[in-house]
């Protein structure tokens, strides 16, 4: 004689996920990671010891800031009087051309050292908007 059971279960479909709230969160999500990986940018370019030849003032240092235009937040050459530092420091002006100086590298550098770091940057980042998703 088979006998069955019969098995019911009731889903409760709501939180962040279906309501309409989770692109917001994820937005805000991605604005502070974007700006948390720029802010190391500056940060790297800061401590990059710049006094080969002695005559380094921190000029370029000091200066150093991000910018956000639209989503991207960038970190633009600092441009003081006039002053341009970023080409002839990066290594890719015609005066580096002429001279031996041939560049610190700097934002090739950290871009490159800040594509190692992108991912925990922001999975540091991420908890406080996971526990507003709902999830651990």
């Amino acid at each position: 004689m088979a006998k069955s059971l019969t098995v019911t279960a009731y889903v409760n479909s709501g939180g962040p996920i279906f309501d309409g709230r989770a692109p917001g969160i994820l937005a805000r999500f991605e604005a502070d990671a974007r700006q948390a990986i720029a802010d190391r940018g500056v940060e790297l370019l800061r401590a990059f010891r710049m006094d080969k030849t002695g005559r380094a003032r921190g000029g370029f240092q000091e200066n150093l800031h991000t910018v956000t235009r639209g989503t991207t937040v960038a970190i633009p050459g600092p441009m003081i009087q006039g002053v341009v530092w970023t080409p002839w420091l990066e290594g890719v002006s015609k005066r580096n051309q002429s001279t031996g100086f041939k560049g610190y590298h700097l934002f090739r550098s950290t871009r490159a050292q800040l594509d190692r770091e992108a991912v925990s940057i922001a999975d540091k980042r991420l908890p406080p908007y996971l526990n507003e998703l709902g999830g651990q």
